[in-house]
């Protein structure tokens, strides 16, 4: 889904977010990534939303990003 002509926002199942933890594990790393304006974390559906521009980062490294940390992410339609 659009936000505008620069942001994208995506939004994920995560595979193994279980705690507040696991979500501010997630939420540090990702704003940490370069494009990345903002991350929501919703435990209690198990997602995350990110918002990001897709000329400075894609969905599929922020999916690896998650991966990587030991979550399953899967692209919520």
């Amino acid at each position: 889904m659009s936000v505008n002509d620069s942001t994208f926002k995506e939004t994920l199942w995560v595979g193994g977010l279980r705690d507040a933890d696991g979500g501010r594990e997630i939420e540090h790393n990702l704003t940490q990534v370069d494009g990345v304006r903002n991350v929501q974390v919703v435990l209690d559906e198990g997602t995350i939303t990110v918002d990001y521009d897709p000329a400075v980062i894609s969905g599929d490294y922020l999916r690896r990003t998650l991966n990587s940390l030991g979550y399953s992410p899967y692209v919520r339609y």
